[in-house]
């Protein structure tokens, strides 16, 4: 069974969360899924993921949320500590 899914994040500091995750696409997390990340406008970010089986895909994209999460959450406190 091969699955995809793709999500997109819009946001102001879309473009810095994509600087910031680029050296991750570098690191394969697992041989059975794969993962696209790329940049639509400035404020979209979208995030593709296309896997062998359901355990893969949920994997990849609790992986993938995570760290756009972290991401954004540390710009969000980067601007709160510059201000």
């Amino acid at each position: 069974m091969k699955l995809f899914a793709e999500f997109t994040f819009e946001t102001e500091t879309a473009e810095t969360v994509y600087m910031a995750l680029l050296p991750e696409l570098d690191d394969s997390f697992s041989q059975r899924s794969a993962i696209g990340l790329s940049l639509e406008d400035k404020n979209k970010l979208v995030l593709s993921v296309k896997a062998e089986d359901a355990v893969s895909l949920r994997s990849a994209l609790n992986t993938w949320f995570r760290l756009i999460q972290i991401a954004q959450e540390v710009l969000e406190t980067t601007y709160e500590v510059s201000c």
